[in-house]
């Protein structure tokens, strides 16, 4: 039987079922069936189960919404309206950088899984190659709407590029509200109630948006966030087979929970670092993350300040460009918000990035996170020319070529 096409691929992994939600059976079929293909190439298949909480949007409505009630606990008690707004923002400050769960390990959790798949190098292994994928799809809401998309991700005026990070700063008011309060309760000032009412807004306005996003329950079909990635990795391993050095072990990861707040990831990467099974001398993450519906680019990572991308990687892709310069080139794109599956291995320091495709018009791939997120579509030229940059970067990295 003829391999499918990229496209026909990710068609099949749609019609699986809907709701494909991490924990859910149907985000395990979508992985299972990119296993059956990637073992039939002679890659050693590991299932590897965790537990995680299933929504981020109602983990975020908790986060702020305890943050907004505190601002109006804070009137009669401001003690305790400082201590609330401290543990929100430490609790999220925490969170964003994949090092610690406060609030969020008192949610319950649902038994999700990653799949790895292995073709061991041939000799000594010298390097790890890393791609990485999720396989569950998103909610949706008011929170996705293009027009508010386009209007949270414009670029703010020069010397506050910080603003461009929502959940900086919804952080950063709820931390100056501890602040507020902590000097009301101490009897040295009290903010006048406009003030108050201002610094709490980010958070309320946070705290509403995502109660929309948990009160419809509606989940879209993630044909390009992120099945786009998903297929582009096993044809990848297609089109890799015979082409890497033999010292060079290629791992490809099929990860749940992404969109629950890179769960899936976190759980491997706390694994893999405390047991020495991968270290970031000798093994190298590729994020493959919505490789359609846009204009294909590089992502720096961080949620409430950047976390720059390793200089080796940035040397790989300017060189690719370099080699190639009648192509776009492919460049950085800071993410506003939220976070890819590269994230917890950035932290832990392994070398790390992903590869995205964001429309320049509304600042984020187009139908992001929408019931049109589906396979009809979905840009075919986009996905195939996302995936011939992924196999020469990847040819380049396992040779080792970053300059």
């Amino acid at each position: 039987m003829a391999r499918p096409t990229p496209l026909e691929r990710l068609r099949t992994l749609e019609e699986l079922g809907p709701r494909r939600l991490t924990g859910t059976p149907t985000e395990k079929a979508a992985q299972a069936h990119l296993g059956q293909e990637l073992a039939a190439l002679g890659y050693q298949l590991d299932w590897r189960p965790y537990r995680w909480s299933q929504s981020l949007y109602a983990n975020l409505m908790v986060h702020f919404g305890l943050a907004a009630l505190a601002t109006g606990v804070g009137l009669s008690r401001p003690l305790l309206g400082a201590a609330l707004h401290a543990l929100v923002a430490l609790s999220y400050a925490l969170e964003s950088n994949r090092r610690a769960l406060l609030l969020r390990a008192l949610f319950p959790t649902i038994t999700s899984q990653n799949l790895l798949a292995t073709r061991p190098a041939k000799a000594t292994r010298r390097r790890r190659l890393v791609l990485i994928a999720h396989a569950d799809a998103a909610y949706t809401g008011a929170l996705f709407n293009p027009a508010l998309i386009k209007v949270a991700t414009k670029q703010p005026p020069p010397g506050l590029g910080w603003f461009k990070k929502q959940l900086g700063l919804a952080t950063a008011s709820v931390a100056v509200m501890a602040v507020l309060e902590g000097l009301a309760g101490a009897n040295v000032w009290s903010a006048p109630t406009w003030l108050r009412g201002v610094v709490t807004l980010p958070a309320t306005l946070t705290f509403l948006l995502n109660l929309d996003v948990v009160l419809r329950n509606q989940v879209v079909p993630g044909a390009a966030d992120n099945l786009s990635g998903c297929t582009a990795c096993v044809e990848l391993a297609h089109r890799l087979e015979g082409r890497l050095p033999d010292d060079v072990e290629l791992v490809i990861v099929i990860s749940g929970s992404e969109e629950a707040g890179t769960g899936g990831a976190l759980r491997l990467a706390q694994q893999v670092t405390k047991t020495r099974e991968w270290t970031p001398q000798d093994t190298v993450v590729l994020g493959l993350d919505t490789l359609a519906n846009g204009t294909l680019r590089i992502l720096e990572e961080g949620e409430l300040w950047p976390l720059p991308i390793a200089p080796s990687l940035l040397a790989a892709v300017q060189a690719e460009n370099e080699a190639r310069p009648a192509l776009p080139a492919v460049t950085t794109y800071v993410i506003p918000s939220g976070a890819t599956d590269v994230l917890p291995f950035v932290v832990r320091g392994f070398p790390a990035v992903s590869l995205t495709c964001i429309d320049p018009e509304i600042g984020a791939p187009r139908h992001y996170h929408r019931p049109s997120d589906t396979w009809r579509n979905l840009d075919e030229a986009e996905l195939s020319r996302s995936i011939e940059f992924a196999e020469r970067l990847i040819l380049r990295l396992a040779r080792g070529e970053e300059t």
